[in-house]
């Protein structure tokens, strides 16, 4: 298996096979982050479930139509 990470900040792609890649799944935080290692850059970016989560839980469901 082969990790690829893009940085959303400097927009650089990083494989697995040409440098090392910090990836960190946190499953009690419910985050998953990946620290940039451009050198210009050095951002963490997170993608957050539980922010995610609770988002959702208060949005409206989109109205549907049910035909027979």
């Amino acid at each position: 298996m082969k990790f690829c990470c893009r940085c959303g900040v400097c927009n650089n792609i990083f494989i697995q096979d040409d440098e090392d890649i910090l990836l960190e799944f946190d499953f009690k935080e419910q985050k998953i982050s990946f620290f940039c290692r451009n050198p210009k850059c050095k951002q963490e970016n997170v993608m957050d479930f539980k922010t995610w989560q609770k988002k959702q839980e208060h949005s409206p469901l989109p109205l549907i139509g049910v035909m027979r």
